[in-house]
């Protein structure tokens, strides 16, 4: 029988897979399947790569090349006026406007198979060059560019960015998206500062920062009604919503993901991060919910989340501290007004209400049902796995959320809950790692994972097949290795290359005994 290859095998050094070479049939069949596999990844033969540089001072200014990309303000809303399924749109460093003029009513609207991309210099050949960190990539609402963080923001763009029927192929990634305030009652022009989602959309954004955007009905962030967006590694600061959700508010059988993200200082009515309304499927893997505030005048509402009206919040491995209702006393954490909602491997601290009073306000039931296992959840709450010891962050005040060394929440989640896929934590670093001083109090197989949104790493071994760290390569590692096989992430996984497989079984074997 053909041996199966695995995808990630096209793109490793070759010296780590010269043992699966050992016979000209063998790196036959590797060469056959890479070939076969990276055709399969290759673009359309009629898609484009459109050029974006608003520091350009020459050129076709026809986005054809970085020589000749669009160098306008709003040369980003011309690449994506001219781009068609299957099309990348390339954007350096700097800030962006979805017009030259001052039309509140101008956005930039995503198109169905069309992926955008910040981060760039101007000189890049391939996507992996780019880095969103050094050169920070802006699409701003902010027309006048006259914005404090206070005042100055009137005359902004009602959304900054617009999705009506995209789909998951539509892509925003590695962009600083701000300066979007939604203030009229017209058209959903009240709703989305940031981003408005509607009619089936399901658009993908990944690795931006959505800051100081503003709406006076709901969603500061986005507004998403009837869609399916995924959000993976965004975070989500300084939003002010209206009366609902000061990042996001759903309504209407939304489906919506977010992975690895965070919440960071939002404000609102109701709902100071989500609101979660009408039939609404919020998911949220590896997130943090941090100094986010509600304010309204009752009790029926969430310093982060809100969750009613039939809605179901899944909430795995995710950590809120902080939040806070200032003008109730109910729901500074997470409030379910109704719908059945459950609460997985997460860490709920120090989140209050108006009276400064932690009791009650982690999570509160006003209406609807939450199941909650294996959480570590202040002044406790029923449910299997359940504590309410002090999980030790590093520095809360700080706002350092990690896990002390000695953290109780460490190894103590449920490995069935974290969900599928979930190998990383909020850093990007490995999920499912043993932490040898620590006693597995959580459920599963070793390695156990922890609760929260990130995962306690254990300093490197200096033996590459040490995989628990003791200083021995010995048959502890071994069984490790063996019993992880093809898994993705673990122990077992001693060259952390995401799987544990022969080649984690050959450092084993080559490196057994004491460390040197």
């Amino acid at each position: 029988m053909a041996q199966r290859i695995p995808m990630n095998t096209c793109f490793r050094s070759h010296r780590a897979y010269l043992w699966q070479m050992r016979s000209p049939t063998a790196a036959l069949s590797l060469g056959l399947f890479c070939a076969l596999a990276l055709a399969s990844l290759a673009p359309p033969a009629n898609a484009a790569t459109r050029y974006v540089n608003v520091n350009l001072q020459s050129g076709a200014n026809d986005g054809s090349s970085w020589d000749n990309a669009y160098r306008g303000v709003n040369g980003v809303a011309l690449a994506l006026v001219a781009s068609t399924s299957g099309d990348q749109v390339w954007v350096a460093a700097g800030t962006y406007k979805p017009t030259t003029a001052t039309t509140r009513t101008a956005y930039h609207t995503l198109k169905t198979g069309v992926a955008v991309y910040g981060g760039f210099v101007g000189d890049e050949a391939t996507l992996e060059e780019r880095d969103i960190v050094a050169y920070e990539t802006i699409l701003s609402g902010d027309l006048l560019g006259n914005d404090t963080p206070t005042s100055g923001y009137t005359e902004n763009s009602y959304h900054v960015i617009y999705c009506v029927g995209t789909t998951t192929s539509g892509t925003v990634d590695g962009f600083t998206i701000k300066g979007g305030y939604a203030n009229s009652a017209t058209s959903n022009q009240d709703k989305g500062g940031a981003v408005l989602i509607l009619s089936g959309s399901a658009p993908t954004f990944r690795d931006c920062r959505f800051e100081r955007n503003r709406c006076t009905f709901g969603g500061g962030v986005g507004y998403v009604n009837a869609s399916s967006p995924t959000f993976e590694r965004c975070t989500f600061a300084d939003n002010t919503g209206g009366g609902y959700g000061g990042g996001f508010d759903m309504s209407t059988s939304v489906n919506a993901t977010f992975n690895n993200c965070q919440f960071l200082r939002n404000s609102a009515a109701r709902a100071g991060a989500v609101e979660a309304y009408s039939g609404t499927q919020f998911k949220a893997t590896n997130c943090i919910f941090v100094g986010n505030t509600c304010s309204n005048s009752g009790a029926n509402a969430g310093g982060a989340v809100w969750s009613g009206v039939s809605s179901t919040s899944t909430l795995r491995n995710c950590t809120f501290s902080a939040n806070q209702c200032t003008g109730g006393t109910a729901g500074g954490g997470f409030l379910n007004a109704g719908g059945t909602s459950s609460v997985i491997n997460c860490i709920f601290w120090a989140n209050t209400g108006s009276t400064g009073s932690t009791v009650s306000n982690q999570i509160t039931n006003s209406g609807g049902t939450t199941a909650a296992t294996y959480s570590t959840i202040q002044n406790g709450y029923t449910g299997t796995g359940n504590t309410s010891v002090d999980p030790l962050f590093v520095d809360a005040v700080g706002g350092n959320h990690r896990l002390q060394d000695n953290s109780p929440s460490i190894d103590a989640g449920a490995n069935s809950g974290a969900g599928t896929g979930n190998t990383v934590d909020l850093d990007g670093n490995p999920r499912f790692v043993d932490h040898p001083g620590v006693v597995d109090t959580g459920i599963g197989t070793a390695p156990i994972v922890d609760r929260g949104a990130y995962e306690s790493q254990v300093a490197a071994s200096p033996c590459s097949g040490d995989s628990n760290a003791d200083g021995l390569v010995d048959a502890v590692d071994l069984a490790n290795v063996l019993a992880g096989w093809g898994a993705s992430g673990g122990n077992g996984d001693v060259n952390a290359d995401g799987t544990i497989d022969g080649v984690d079984l050959a450092l084993v074997l080559g490196g057994w005994g004491a460390c040197p």
